[in-house]
């Protein structure tokens, strides 16, 4: 029976919140998270058993990235799976009623650009993927209130990656893939591009444009996501 990825890992994810009171010490101390802390990282942590739980469930096998820097965050594979797929978790701030600041997608260079060699940071070969999985968490975020209300309103996307991507680099100064930024259009998997194979086309032959000048730095969002 082909498995419905969207479905499964809506079902698995979609309870997860911000439920951090902060960091404890070996001394049982509570400190606030620093608010520079990558909120990321913290949401992959709690995607982790939910999606081995999953995996254990569909009779999947479950591979995880070997340093933070890597893609996929989870590798799926074996089970009834037709091939390996990847799945990463990532995090967005809304900066509107309907628009978010974006998610960054993983690197147009290096092992994107070779999808049939075993390159570093990336688990497999990409072109081994037979599906790439974002699972999205949208939130708020208050910067000047304590650690458990730091971040709020936690929404869960799950949309194939290309459907997700958008024609600009997450950030000014990285090669990380940017996505769109209209809420509506992440709900629904909308893309700017006509097909998974257009997409690649584009970001496989992307140029990064000139930096800008020093001055005109500022006009470049500065996302927190990586």
């Amino acid at each position: 029976m082909k498995i419905d990825l969207k479905k499964e890992l809506e079902a698995a994810l979609g309870k997860i919140k911000w439920g951090f009171k902060g960091i404890v010490d070996i001394e049982g101390k509570i400190h606030p998270i620093p608010k520079n802390i990558q909120i990321q990282a913290l949401f992959e942590y709690m995607a982790t058993e939910p999606i081995l739980k999953m995996a254990e469930k569909l009779g999947v096998e479950v591979m995880l990235a070997e340093s933070t820097r890597a893609y996929p965050d989870f590798t799926l594979h074996e089970g009834s799976l037709e091939g390996p797929v990847a799945v990463d978790a990532k995090t967005t701030r809304r900066t509107g009623p309907n628009s978010v600041s974006g998610f960054t997608l993983g690197s147009y260079a290096g092992y994107f650009r070779q999808p049939n060699k075993k390159m570093p940071f990336c688990t497999l070969p990409y072109g081994d993927y037979k599906q790439h999985w974002v699972c999205g968490f949208i939130h708020d975020w208050h910067a000047e209130a304590e650690t458990a209300g730091l971040v709020t309103n936690v929404e869960l996307i799950v949309q194939e990656k290309w459907k997700l991507a958008g024609k600009s680099t997450g950030t000014g100064t990285t090669t990380a893939i940017g996505s769109i930024r209209d809420l509506a259009d992440i709900r629904n998997g909308r893309s700017v591009f006509a097909s998974e194979e257009e997409f690649l086309e584009y970001w496989r032959s992307y140029v990064k444009p000139a930096a800008a000048a020093p001055e005109e730095a500022n006009l470049f969002d500065k996302s927190d996501e990586t």
